[in-house]
């Protein structure tokens, strides 16, 4: 199997680089200043964030709000929520 690594980008995920303790996306939710943290979209139950060192263009992320290990952890209309923020990044892109 192909892996994709940029061994130069470990130094963002380094604690010393890191702002603040705990979820960084929990973070940049609650600071409420979407076009300066890449959130291009929020919804009821997740948001669409564009990856600040993307490895591709149009590489964006789609993250619950909720914190679950997988996908499959997410309520039901979680899930649709996800899934209806997914199609709308897939049509923008």
């Amino acid at each position: 199997m192909d892996r994709l690594w940029a061994p130069w980008r470990k130094a963002y995920l380094r604690p010393s680089k890191m702002k603040g303790k705990g979820c960084l996306f929990c973070r940049l939710l609650a600071e409420k200043r979407d076009t300066e943290n890449l959130i291009l979209k929020r919804s009821s139950s997740s948001f669409v964030i564009l990856n600040r060192y993307p490895y591709n263009n149009g590489h964006v992320m789609i993250i619950p709000i909720r914190h679950v290990d997988s996908v499959h952890a997410l309520k039901d209309r979680e899930k649709i929520d996800w899934l209806n923020l997914y199609e709308e990044a897939r049509e923008a892109i």
